[in-house]
């Protein structure tokens, strides 16, 4: 007969951090809609001044946008492609609705932007 072993110590799904909140996302929101996602541009763009994109901006478009969205990345003169210094490029979040782009703005989007640290 098999028996399984719980080792608590590496129970990190339900590790509890004290009173400080962390959130997950949802494994069902790793599906991106084919016509969304990287390297998707659209009309309506909003330069996110910062080298990256956060996950949490991705999750608010799978569950609040209606119409298509995606990101991409502009690389700018310091860029070197042999190098990969991904630290010197920047990000924009698209949209093809602009009522999508500007609740995007609104929700979250200003809270992530001008990061350079990612």
């Amino acid at each position: 007969m098999q028996t399984k072993t719980y080792c608590k110590k590496w129970d990190i799904m339900n590790k509890k951090y004290g009173k400080v909140k962390v959130k997950k996302i949802s494994p069902v929101l790793a599906d991106i809609p084919e016509d969304c996602g990287y390297e998707k541009q659209f009309e309506h763009n909003i330069d996110m001044n910062s080298n990256g994109i956060m996950a949490e901006c991705i999750e608010w478009c799978q569950k609040n946008c209606k119409g298509k969205w995606g990101w991409w990345f502009e690389q700018t003169d310091l860029y070197d492609r042999m190098r990969h210094n991904w630290e010197d490029q920047n990000s924009y979040m698209s949209f093809e609705k602009k009522l999508d782009a500007t609740k995007f703005w609104l929700s979250i989007g200003v809270n992530n932007m001008g990061h350079r640290s990612r």
